[in-house]
């Protein structure tokens, strides 16, 4: 058998403070058109997110953030370069069967285009790009596909050369307003046949923002004997909101409410485990068990870094040939007789939420070698003082970009 080729992909995310393009499409407009959208997409994204978020949880004892979409994408990227047995492994990861995949890639394409329009109060961007090496010629067939639907820039650099990781670490340090600076730290090797990069950049504040002259130093309770002092945010107002005798829930909106932050507390006597539970049931997504509320909400400020290997993950989810270096299929990819895997899947967040709104950034690299709600009116109270779940979610289309614990609000690493 010939030697293994691998290759990259990399995608990232980014999320950061207020700002709002010209001219953008009013609220109605853009629901009117993700109305249009396939569903499925978002569902699926969100749900290889909340089992791979289940996965991580299961070996981490601290924060811990991922982007749902950043992964799918990524991951989308690199299906369209599979085949045979691989491609059904993906496939039924993704969600969609290898015959599907005309399907994928439109929907990819549509939600992209509506995502880049964001609307009033929020500025969301994104890009793909594809990093051709010398030497191993990609199929023009999957080229033509990644600049069609995906809108990706195709580039050719020497992926055994150490040029390759200031090039691809400065076109993601662009892509993602200078957040995400050094993704590589050395090529990805003589071996490498491409890389694959998906960036996503936002940009919004609160609709309504925290009174920076109401935040307070608060106790958080780390444990049943430990707590630990935080600067708690708080404000007034009317939210959607939904709380159960093993939680409360809360929306807080960005922009023009088209998007939002998730907030789910555990009751003192419930846990972050009996929630993700919940949320893997199919839990905090029906309208229909959120209400809008007056109350108070408290939340603390907080800062995340996070970073991983996906791969025992992924593997965890069913996906077992395509990081075989003897039975890897990718070759729809590359032009390649040799055998094409993923060895790794790299995935880095960060995410920093304060009065204003909320900054934060992700990425994924993957290398392949070769209850009952309260009564309207009844005001709440919700402080968030110990260990929580949030999910900042595009409400119109229903995606999730980043799904999050937070253990400790004072730990950023």
């Amino acid at each position: 058998m010939g030697k293994s080729i691998p290759v990259l992909l990399l995608a990232f995310l980014l999320l950061a403070g207020c700002s709002q393009r010209e001219d953008p499409m009013s609220y109605a407009e853009r629901q009117a058109s993700a109305a249009k959208l396939d569903f499925r997409l978002a569902q699926q994204s969100n749900l290889l997110g909340l089992k791979l978020f289940s996965q991580l949880r299961d070996k981490s004892d601290g924060n811990l953030t991922i982007s749902p979409y950043s992964i799918a994408t990524a991951l989308a990227l690199a299906y369209n370069g599979s085949a045979g047995e691989t491609a059904e492994e993906l496939g039924r990861l993704l969600g969609y069967a290898p015959g599907e995949r005309k399907q994928l890639n439109a929907s990819h394409q549509e939600l992209m285009r509506l995502m880049q329009n964001a609307g009033p109060g929020v500025e969301l961007k994104l890009a793909n790009s594809v990093w051709g090496t010398t030497g191993i010629p990609l199929r023009k067939e999957y080229l033509a596909t990644s600049e069609a639907y995906y809108d990706a820039e195709i580039r050719k650099v020497d992926l055994a050369a150490q040029r390759s990781v200031s090039e691809i670490n400065g076109w993601v340090s662009k892509h993602t307003e200078h957040k995400i600076t050094q993704m590589l730290d050395k090529p990805p090797g003589p071996q490498a046949v491409a890389v694959l990069v998906n960036a996503l950049y936002f940009k919004g504040g609160w609709k309504e923002a925290f009174p920076e002259e109401d935040t307070r130093q608060a106790d958080f309770q780390l444990s049943t004997n430990e707590t630990v002092q935080v600067p708690m945010m708080r404000q007034k107002g009317y939210f959607s909101y939904s709380e159960h005798e093993d939680w409360q829930a809360i929306r807080i909106p960005y922009g023009d409410k088209q998007m939002d932050m998730l907030v789910i507390l555990p009751s003192v006597h419930s846990s972050l485990e009996m929630l993700e539970a919940r949320f893997e049931a199919g839990g905090f997504s029906a309208e229909e068990d959120f209400v809008m509320n007056q109350g108070t909400i408290g939340l603390p400020r907080f800062k995340v870094n996070f970073g991983t290997d996906l791969k025992a993950a992924v593997q965890a989810l069913g996906v077992k040939l395509a990081f075989d270096p003897d039975k890897g299929d990718f070759s729809k990819l590359a032009d390649s007789s040799d055998p094409i895997y993923i060895s790794n899947i790299i995935h880095k967040t960060y995410i920093d939420v304060n009065e204003k709104g909320t900054e934060a950034s992700a990425s994924t690299l993957v290398e392949m070698d070769a209850g009952a709600a309260p009564s309207p009116g009844l005001p709440f109270q919700m402080t968030v003082n110990r260990p929580f779940l949030f999910v900042i979610e595009d409400r119109q289309t229903g995606v999730w970009l980043f799904i999050g614990a937070v253990e400790n609000p004072l730990l950023s690493d």
